[in-house]
């Protein structure tokens, strides 16, 4: 009798570890399973989706172009499915202009996709906004292309 308690002791501590194990960056298999799938990238115990590639602005623009909408509408609602309601939205932008306007310019970038989280459903308290103007640019601004890569927003989980 004792032998089959330390034997299911054992398998029961064996689970906890592998559940544990299954998580990433303080969510569980299925969040971290539903942010890969979604294209979110797991660096630093943060989940971040870079969204260059699927949400470019035109330049010294800040509205999201109306193709994309259905995107983030999309990706909100899983966020929320899976209560992931707790976000940061960084707002970047090329180096062209005065890093000031650079600035206000990528914190009206990333404003604008929160609305489409907070439109719907999302709560205003769970939302943080950060603006990183020219200052952490994903390639050289040194052509038309590589300038509309830098413009972007990034979506980061907060756990």
């Amino acid at each position: 009798m004792l032998r089959i308690i330390f034997k299911s002791l054992g398998l029961l501590t064996f689970t906890l570890i592998l559940t544990a194990c299954m998580g990433q960056g303080n969510l569980n298999y299925k969040q971290s399973r539903m942010l890969k799938n979604e294209g979110f990238i797991l660096e630093n115990n943060e989940w971040t989706l870079a969204l260059p590639e699927r949400l470019l602005f035109e330049f010294d623009q800040s509205s999201i172009p109306a193709n994309q909408k259905p995107r983030l509408v999309r990706l909100s609602s899983q966020l929320k499915k899976y209560n992931l309601d707790k976000l940061t939205f960084t707002g970047h932008s090329d180096n062209i202009g005065q890093s000031e306007y650079n600035l206000a310019l990528s914190e009206k970038r990333a404003q604008s996709v929160a609305q489409v989280f907070l439109d719907n459903g999302f709560q205003s308290h769970n939302i943080k906004i950060r603006a990183k103007g020219a200052s952490q640019p994903l390639v050289k601004n040194d052509s038309d292309e590589h300038r509309a890569i830098n413009r972007r927003v990034n979506i980061t989980i907060i756990p």
